[in-house]
């Protein structure tokens, strides 16, 4: 019998496997949830479980996750604790789950494999010590030195990001600034020859004036 927490293709996984091993499922849970929260309150008889099957996405409380399965742990020996988990993501957390001798840890990340790893999970003996490859110190230090080259990466995009940015902003300053000076001076230039024009025709027309004021008085 058995009682699992997970959504979306997890799920699916899940009851397709239980319909090809004709285990029987009596509780299922597709929610998010506080782990502490479900032990305590749930409706589950863990008395009659043989799996219990929990995806960690559909966990909100984390920090306390290995606390908890500790102690149902201890509660319910005979109960088979199946943790589904991305191995990047939560490499610390499973290593805690590894520290209580639960091995059976189906690696998320490799999505093509899920289900095989979840019918090994499911199989008599289970998945064995030996087969969680994450504690290898080797693949440790691969783990984080590819989350750390990613880090890297992520500062050096965000970097450049901001110098073309700068750089761009720079030169649209420049740019603008060289349009106002160029405006300002041709406006200048017009005001000029404005000045210019309206100058010569005052004093033509100031000079006509003043020819034709003799001729008025004789």
């Amino acid at each position: 019998m058995l009682n699992y927490i997970a959504k979306n293709e997890t799920k699916n996984i899940i009851q397709k496997i239980c319909v090809e091993k004709n285990i029987l499922v009596l509780y299922e849970t597709h929610n998010d949830i506080n782990i502490e929260e479900y032990i305590k309150r749930t409706n589950v008889n863990f008395n009659v479980l043989r799996y219990f099957i929990i995806d960690l996405e559909c966990i909100i409380d984390l920090n306390n996750f290995p606390k908890i399965i500790s102690q149902l742990k201890i509660m319910y020996p005979k109960i088979r604790i199946i943790v589904m988990a991305s191995y990047n993501n939560n490499y610390l957390l499973l290593e805690q789950l590894y520290q209580l001798k639960i091995y059976n840890i189906v690696d998320t990340d490799l999505v093509q494999n899920i289900e095989k790893q979840m019918l090994d999970a499911l199989s008599e003996k289970g998945i064995q010590k030996k087969q969680v490859r994450i504690f290898d110190k080797k693949e440790q230090e691969k783990i984080l030195k590819k989350k750390e080259n990613k880090k890297k990466l992520k500062f050096k995009t965000k970097k450049l990001i901001n110098f073309v940015i700068k750089r761009n902003t720079h030169k649209s300053n420049n740019v603008y600034f060289f349009l106002l000076e160029l405006i300002t001076k041709i406006v200048k230039l017009i005001i000029g020859i404005l000045f210019f024009i309206l100058t010569s025709i005052g004093i033509t027309v100031l000079f006509f004036f003043r020819k034709s004021v003799p001729n008025v008085v004789n």
